[in-house]
C-alpha cells in the first residue's frame, strides 16, 4: 500500500499481460488504451480503492453519496487528458469493490518538496512551475471541469515536470447548480488554506477563477513555505512577507478578492512568460531547473524490489490468467475459491508491499496520489466567517510527477454504442460481468430523459 487519505486508499500495482482478456472486459472496466509508455509486463500504475469502512457504514444514503463522489472522480479522470494529468488506465466505480487505475508517476509532492528542502525562490523554477499548473488546469477547464482542490499536496514533481493529481472535488462546471448535486449550497469542500473567499463561502458556485486563485496559493507556498494566511482565506490581501519581489505583480492579481478581477489562465501564463523574459531564461531551462531542483532533494520514494523487477510476481500472475480462464473478473470478490483475498478492503489493514529500511511497518507511506484529503475538507455546513477569526488546517503530504509542454491533446471521446445485430451470433452465451451491467443501467438512466437522443 503506498497511502490512504480520508476517502481512499492506494496501492502500487502491476498491469498484467493475459490470455484472454477481451475487449468486452475492457468495456466492463472502462479500460483506456494503452500507449507505450504503460504496455509491458512491467507497467506499473496506482491502484485507488474506497476505504472499507466508509462502504460498510450503516448509513446506506452516505455510502450512497461516497459512491457517487467516486463514480464522480472516475469520470473527470477519463475525461481530462494532458501532459500534466496522470494518464487513465481503468475503472470499475460500480464494482462491490470499486476501483480505480491510473498511471504512476514517480517523484514527490511539492508540499513534501518545500516543507523538506526548502522554498523555490529562483525565477526559472518558480516560473515552470507555474506553467505546468496552469498547463494542467487548461487541460481540466478544456473538459467543463473545475478542479476545486488545487494545492501542493496534489502537486507531485517528477523527472519531466509538475503534475497535478486528485480530482475527487472535481465538478462539472456547467452543472454545479442541479438539484441533485453532490456540493449543496452554503457547503464547504476543499482545503480552507488554499482556497479563496467565495469557495469558502460557497464552494458549489464557484467558477474557473477559483482555480485560477488556487495557483496564487499553490505558488505563494512554493517561495515562503506558508499558506497565504494562517487557517481559512480572507477577502484581503495576505501578508508578503518573504515574498520575493519579482513574484509580488503576479501574485497579487492571482489574490484579487473579486474573482471577476483576477487573470485568465491564458493571461497568467503570459505574465509567467514575461518574467523569463526578463531574467533573459527560455521555457527549456526553467524546466531543466525544477528538474534539477527536484532531483537534488532525493525525495523520490523508493519503491519496493518486486516493483523494479522484470515482470510479475509468477503466483499473482497465475491466479489473474485462472480467473479471467474460468470467465471471472480477476477483481471479482463473489468468487469462491478466495483468490485475491489480499486485496480484500476487509483485510486487517495490512501492508502487501514491504517497508524499506527504518520504516514503520504500521503506518504507509505518505505517498497518497489522487486521495482527497478529508482532513483538510470541510464537508458539512459552514457558518459565515467573521474576517477576523481564523481556522486552522493541515495539509497532507503525497507524492508523484510529469512533462515537457507538447501540443494539445483533444479529450477522449467514447464511440457511441453499435447497433445490435439480430444475425451476428454472441461470442458468449454467458451474462456480460456484473459492473458492466450496472454500467449499462447507469447509462440507460443518464439517457431516458434526453429528448436529443
Amino acid at each position: 500500500m503506498l497511502g490512504e487519505g480520508g476517502m481512499g486508499r492506494a496501492y502500487l500495482a502491476r498491469r498484467l499481460v493475459l490470455e484472454g482478456w477481451d475487449r468486452s472486459w475492457e468495456s466492463a472496466y472502462r479500460i483506456a488504451d494503452p500507449d507505450d509508455a504503460t504496455t509491458g509486463e512491467n507497467a506499473l500504475a496506482v491502484l485507488k480503492t474506497i476505504r472499507p469502512q466508509l462502504l460498510a457504514d450503516e448509513d446506506a444514503e452516505k455510502v450512497e453519496r461516497t459512491r457517487a463522489r467516486f463514480v464522480a472522480e472516475v469520470d473527470a479522470i477519463r475525461t481530462v487528458v494532458g501532459p500534466r494529468i496522470p494518464a487513465f488506465l481503468g475503472a470499475s466505480p460500480e464494482a462491490a469493490e470499486p476501483w480505480l487505475a491510473m498511471e504512476y508517476i514517480p517523484g514527490p509532492s511539492l508540499d513534501s518538496q518545500v516543507k523538506k528542502s526548502g522554498c523555490i525562490t529562483d525565477v526559472g523554477p518558480w516560473v515552470a512551475l507555474g506553467l505546468g499548473l496552469v498547463e494542467a488546469l487548461e487541460s481540466v477547464h478544456g473538459a467543463d471541469l473545475l478542479h476545486r482542490d488545487l494545492k501542493p499536496g496534489n502537486v507531485v514533481l517528477g523527472p519531466l515536470g509538475p503534475v497535478v493529481l486528485d480530482f475527487g472535488l472535481a465538478v462539472l462546471a456547467e452543472r454545479q447548480d442541479f438539484s441533485n448535486a453532490l456540493t449543496k449550497t452554503g457547503w464547504a469542500l476543499g482545503t480552507p488554506a488554499f482556497m479563496p473567499w467565495e469557495q469558502y463561502k460557497d464552494a458549489k458556485h464557484v467558477k474557473a477563477s477559483a482555480d485560477v486563485y488556487a495557483i496564487g496559493s499553490t505558488l505563494f507556498f512554493t517561495a515562503t513555505g506558508r499558506t497565504p494566511y494562517p487557517g481559512a482565506p480572507m477577502p484581503m490581501p495576505p501578508d508578503w512577507k518573504g515574498v520575493p519581489a519579482e513574484f509580488l505583480p503576479l501574485l497579487s492579481k492571482l489574490f484579487a478578492p473579486v474573482e471577476a478581477k483576477r487573470p485568465d489562465l491564458s493571461e497568467v501564463r503570459a505574465d509567467l512568460y514575461t518574467l523569463l523574459a526578463m531574467h533573459s531564461l527560455s521555457y527549456e531551462e526553467a524546466a531543466q531547473q525544477l528538474a534539477e531542483v527536484a532531483a537534488a532533494a532525493g525525495l523520490t520514494p523508493k519503491l519496493p524490489d518486486q516493483a523494479l523487477s522484470e515482470g510479475p510476481d509468477p503466483e499473482v500472475h497465475e491466479q489473474a490468467q485462472r480467473a479471467v480462464d474460468r470467465g471471472a473478473a480477476p477483481d471479482a470478490p463473489w468468487l469462491d475459491d478466495n483468490l485475491f483475498d489480499e486485496l480484500s478492503p476487509d483485510a486487517e489493514d495490512a501492508d502487501f508491499l514491504p517497508h524499506g529500511a527504518g520504516e514503520a511497518p504500521d503506518r504507509p507511506a505518505p505517498y497518497t496520489p489522487t486521495v482527497p484529503d478529508q482532513g483538510d475538507s470541510t464537508t458539512a455546513p459552514l457558518p459565515q466567517p467573521a474576517p477576523t477569526k481564523l481556522l486552522t488546517t493541515q495539509t497532507a503530504d503525497s507524492e508523484g510527477g510529469k512533462g515537457l509542454p507538447v501540443p494539445p491533446v483533444p479529450p477522449l471521446s467514447t464511440p457511441p454504442p453499435a447497433k445490435a445485430d439480430a444475425n451476428r451470433r454472441p461470442v458468449s452465451a454467458r451474462p456480460g460481468p456484473r459492473p458492466a451491467q450496472k454500467v449499462a443501467e447507469r447509462l440507460r438512466r443518464a439517457y431516458a430523459h434526453r429528448e436529443s437522443l
